[in-house]
């Protein structure tokens, strides 16, 4: 399944370790470092430059206007779709 994080940019959901909103730091995403040590790639997607949200994978950091909370309802819609409403469970 595949997430819209903004901008035609599209991500498997697996790939996504965390979703967070920003909130008044705009910038704390720069001192995160990946499991190497190294400080990750950072890829804007946002609209003149109005980051909402901070999409973590394993090896970049995604900036997108896109809320934290609707990226996230995206999620939920296309498990609930895919699975047919029973979240994976056999009937």
């Amino acid at each position: 399944m595949y997430v819209h994080l903004g901008r035609g940019c599209m991500l498997q959901s697996f790939q996504i370790i965390g979703i967070f909103s920003v909130g008044e730091d705009k910038n704390f995403y720069r001192n995160l470092k990946n499991d190497k040590g190294r400080f990750y790639e950072v890829e804007d997607l946002s609209e003149d430059g109005t980051v909402d949200s901070v999409i973590l994978t394993k090896d970049k950091i995604y900036l997108s206007a896109i809320s934290a909370l609707t990226l996230q309802k995206r999620i939920n819609q296309n498990l609930i779709y895919n699975n047919g409403g029973n979240n994976g469970r056999e009937k």
